[in-house]
């Protein structure tokens, strides 16, 4: 078996972090590239598989090699919360931005009151729990380093894993801690995180390939190996008590779930760090798919270790290094160690630094904040961040060299799973359930936490022989029923199931039992209200102090953020009004804005501490109020009878009015109703209360229901023309106005609503428009008279000619014919114009290019034109025009008007011309027609749409109406340019349809 050198190892580990610290900077220096949509949404779904640590890489194959399938539950989990994340991970993304959180325990300290004690709490138990993690991955690292070593005597006089912690804990201070507000943009951190998630893919998947087809015959020779083996063909199946039992896949299954999104790394990066709530849906499915390919060789490797190395089941965890090793194979096995160590130092990376942030904020800022320690407090704050980083990457190295390893890799990231998964119930109940309290959270923590470690860490630290083996065999002082690994009597269960359940079931019960049996105090509301109902209007706690004096607004920003970020906080706060400009209620607002930023850096709860502890109001603004509650007291003393004047002279008014005037519940339930009300609808006063206002509409007003009933629920007022129904189920037309009334706290009380009968205005109009119309057929009438007398006259002489002597045949008889036959066509013109005139026309609209409705209209008018001489054609053509227009009616406007300008040139000229112009102006499609013909006098040009008006010595006056009522119908309009001698220009516009936009390339 060969390995490196300690000078080549060496090498590569010092080129590998000088990469990482490139990729870093370049990452920071090309931010504004680097935050183009798609580049963010991509780098965040691949920072999310930090999930996938040095257990992933090395662990999984020692528990697939130990316990078979059970390694799958680490990974289905959170496959499976996945698909929940669009609703769940959505929710607590917007939650969070919402309030400015940076961490698990500010997101619990937040919810329940911004209490600092329990931020305190959870962030002492979390930091606890995580260290054996951040120990798994230096371990991991470690055993590596030994694996790979040609000569492991070097590491007896050096540890390269203490310079790798320091420098990562370098990098995260560099690139995560370079301010105190971690909800800012950590591009280069992200970038490096992503990198790393890409290079512990592709090395897990060369090695799986190189172990599968490079050293046995595929799937089917390794797997067939194995089910030959009584031993090894158990890891395949479920329900062994050596293998995969059914509570230990429930408990692991749970604990993965809740681990993936609770974790301090993961919700950094997942919560903290979204860039937009929308990629909470690309992540959904492409952290399952990554979860999927990094898990596809596991086993495969696994047995293959099991095949070469059939004793060393105990040291499975290094297979996946080991086999390229023993097979002398050196660039898969720099892959191997690059894999892993890169699977390692992103997540030592972000959960120290996440763990630092929770240290600071949770743990030392509201000591500080108690003390009175003010001074510098910004770089006080930052330089223990960092401290703090490099202060949880030392404890994380001491564990690892204190653990002896009698644990599994897994066993170890297990413990810190179970411990981060105390926090689920108090943040999934607190985004749910608004009765939950501080001091349900606080008991059901505590208690989750002190169960987890009697049940787990015991009997762990047991095995390094802390404990004597009789506080396990027998408990603490011999009572057995308080044995760490059978409490309260609970046995056949292995260690891990044993602690899940038991840690779970008195942290979800005591919070939930604590929380009905406490009332929650005025700060449990407000978050309450601003976490469960997310998009509410946040209001300050009754009791809290309201508002800050502009001045120490400034004052605290300069003081407790950096100052290149101060000004634009104040800028941001302020807008463009000056300190003295705001008023009270623009104050009460910048305060909780204020506290909101602050919390960004230092915590919502030491947050809540500093804009507490601080002057609230200055002298002028307390006399401000003064004055301002003096007035409104002088404007509210009115005496008990002018009240009751008013109220009797309100119930007089109502009573009066001859509309129905009625009132209603939130629920839409009338409760009272006029007299005059109850005439028009029917009702007795006994029978309204059994109304809805909905009853008050015709069946066939539903869809002006739905719209009342959807503005009065929204806050707003709804009115309109409707059709009443009456308890006799008359309909009738009626317009109704409706609004909601409101509390002095803004909450809807109910509806009051107006009804007024209009049968009596609809009639009145309705004869009106009927005598119009009468007026109109008597001119029109006047005028059809007149037009058909003269073809009746030519064919009444016609007729009588033919019916003289002298007609015999000759062609003078057969022209009188024609006479007839022409007269008859005309008075049939007229008919025609004239019923398509009078009648009501209903459009068939659908989307025409109008190019395709003008080119055979002047195709056919331009074969007309050369048969006289003149030239009819396209002048401006924009083709692509579109309009929603009924393309028949349509077609016969261009016709009469392209004809018409046919007619007016004279025919003896040779050199005629007709324009027809087609483009967009705006949003309106534009059609112009023009000629050079004789042109319209002034007042013929006012009168050219009327009925039957005409400049030709023959036609029926009813052409250009029937274009102008056609064009009306569309929405449209038709002007006409004309002067006598230079011709006409006929302009019809019409309401163009928007050419559809390409898509463009991504989404933002």
């Amino acid at each position: 078996m060969s390995g490196l050198s300690p000078t080549a190892l060496l090498s590569i580990v010092l080129a590998y972090l000088a990469f990482l610290f490139l990729v870093a900077s370049v990452a920071e220096a090309l931010a504004p590239r680097l935050g183009r949509p798609r580049l963010r949404t991509l780098t965040y779904v691949l920072a999310a598989s930090v999930y996938c640590t040095a257990w992933t890489f090395y662990g999984s194959v020692g528990l697939a090699a130990n316990r078979g399938l059970e390694f799958l539950t680490i990974y289905l989990g959170p496959a499976c919360v996945a698909l929940l994340w669009p609703l769940l991970l959505r929710k607590l993304v917007r939650v969070s931005k919402e309030q400015r959180i940076t961490s698990v325990s500010d997101f619990i300290s937040s919810r329940y009151g911004k209490s600092a004690a329990l931020g305190t709490l959870v962030a002492v138990l979390v930091v606890c729990g995580m260290i054996p993690y951040i120990a798994l991955q230096l371990k991991a690292v470690s055993a590596s380093f030994k694996m790979i070593l040609r000569e492991e005597s070097v590491l007896e006089v050096f540890d390269p894993t203490l310079v790798v912690a320091v420098t990562l804990a370098l990098f995260g201070i560099l690139f995560g801690a370079r301010n105190l507000d971690f909800t800012k943009r950590q591009t280069g951190l992200m970038t490096a995180v992503a990198v790393e998630s890409v290079v512990k893919l592709v090395a897990f998947l060369l090695v799986g390939v190189y172990v599968t087809w490079g050293l046995f015959g595929g799937f089917a020779d390794l797997f067939g190996q194995a089910a030959r083996h009584p031993e090894w063909s158990k890891l395949l199946t479920l329900d062994q008590s050596t293998t995969a039992s059914y509570p230990r896949w429930t408990a692991m299954l749970l604990i993965s779930m809740l681990a993936v999104m609770f974790l301090p790394r993961q919700f950094h990066v997942l919560v903290v760090q979204n860039p937009r709530e929308r990629d909470v849906n690309a992540v959904s499915w492409s952290f399952p798919l990554y979860l999927l390919l990094i898990n596809v060789f596991v086993l495969p490797i696994a047995f293959a270790g099991l095949i070469v190395f059939p004793d060393a089941s105990a040291q499975a965890d290094g297979f996946i290094l080991r086999l390229p090793l023993f097979f002398d194979n050196q660039l898969i096995s720099v892959l191997v160690f690059l894999g892993g160590f890169s699977a390692a130092t992103a997540m030592i990376v972000v959960d120290s630094l996440a763990l630092s942030k929770m240290i600071t904020n949770d743990i030392i800022l509201p000591m500080l904040l108690r003390q009175r320690r003010m001074e510098d407090i910004y770089w006080i704050t930052l330089f223990y961040t960092r401290l703090a980083m490099l202060a949880v990457v030392g404890l994380g190295f001491l564990w690892a060299r204190m653990e002896h390893g009698q644990l599994l890799l897994v066993e170890m990231g297990l413990l810190s799973f179970i411990a981060v998964a105390q926090c689920g119930p108090a943040i999934l109940l607190g985004l749910y359930w608004r009765r939950g309290n501080r001091r349900g959270a606080f008991a059901g923590i505590s208690a989750g936490f002190f169960v987890w470690f009697y049940t787990l860490i015991i009997p762990a630290l047991g095995q390094e022989g802390v404990f004597g083996p009789s506080f396990l065999a027998d408990g603490p002082l011999g009572f057995g029923i308080l044995r760490p690994t059978a409490f309260l009597g609970l046995e056949g269960l292995d260690t891990i199931s044993h602690g899940v359940f038991w840690s779970l079931f008195f942290n979800v019960g005591l919070f939930v039992m604590v929380s009905l049996l406490t009332e929650q105090d005025a700060d449990d509301r407000a978050q309450a209200a601003a976490f469960v109902g997310v998009g509410g209007e946040d209001k300050p706690a009754p009791g809290s102090p309201a508002i800050l004096s502009a001045p120490e607004i400034e004052r605290l920003v300069h003081h407790y953020v950096g100052d290149e970020d101060a000004e634009a906080i104040v800028r941001e706060l302020f807008g463009s009004k000056a300190p003295a400009d705001l008023s009270v209620p623009e104050l009460l607002e910048m305060r909780i804005r204020f506290e909101r930023l602050l919390a960004a850096s230092l915590g919502a709860a030491a947050a809540r501490m500093i804009v507490e502890d601080h002057f609230t109001i200055s002298k002028e603004e307390a006399q401000q109020l003064v004055t301002s509650f003096q007035r409104m007291q002088e404007s509210l003393r009115v005496t008990e009878e002018e009240v009751k004047r008013g109220e009797r002279l309100l119930a007089s008014v109502v009573e009066s009015v001859d509309d129905c005037i009625f009132t209603a519940d939130t629920t839409g339930r009338l409760v009272t109703m006029n007299p005059a009300g109850r005439r028009l609808l029917g009702y007795e006063a006994w029978e309204v209360s059994r109304l809805r206002y909905p009853d008050l509409l015709a069946g066939e007003e539903r869809g002006s229901a739905a719209l009342i009933v959807g503005a009065l629920e929204a806050g707003r007022g709804w009115g309109g023309q409707v059709m009443g129904r009456t308890a006799q189920g008359r309909a009738f037309p009626a317009h109704v106005a409706m609004t909601s009334l409101f509390d002095d706290r803004g909450h809807r009380m109910g509806t009051v609503g107006v009804l007024r009968d209009l049968t009596e205005q609809v009639e009145t109009q309705r004869r009106l428009i009927h005598r119009e119309k009468l007026a109109s057929l008597g001119e029109m009438a006047a005028g059809v008279a007149h037009e058909i007398r003269n073809p009746l006259g030519g064919i009444k002489m016609a007729t009588n000619l033919l019916s003289s002597p002298e007609v015999d045949g000759s062609p003078l008889s057969q022209e009188m014919t024609r006479s007839i036959l022409s007269g008859i066509v005309e008075i049939e013109t007229i008919i025609n114009s004239l019923l398509d005139w009078t009648r009501d026309a209903r459009l068939e609209r659908g989307d025409y290019d109008l190019h395709r409705i003008l080119d055979p209209v002047v195709e056919a008018v331009a074969a007309e034109g050369r048969g006289r001489g003149v030239l009819v054609g396209y002048g401006r053509l924009e083709r692509e025009v579109t309009a929603a227009v009924d393309g028949q009616k349509l077609r016969q406007v261009f016709t009469n008007v392209m004809k018409n300008a046919l007619e007016a040139i004279e025919p003896r000229r040779q050199t005629g011309r007709v324009t027809v112009d087609l483009f967009v102006e705006g949003e309106r499609a534009v059609v112009e027609v023009a000629d050079d013909g004789v042109g319209i006098s002034p007042e013929d040009r006012d009168r050219i749409f009327l009925p039957f008006f005409t400049t030709k010595p023959s036609g029926t006056g009813l052409g250009m109406s029937i274009v102008k009522k056609i064009v009306d119908l569309h929405g449209g309009d038709i002007a006409i340019e004309s002067a006598p001698g230079r011709g006409t220009r006929v302009r019809i516009s019409l309401p163009a349809v928007p050419a559809p936009q390409p898509l463009a390339g991504g989404t933002s």
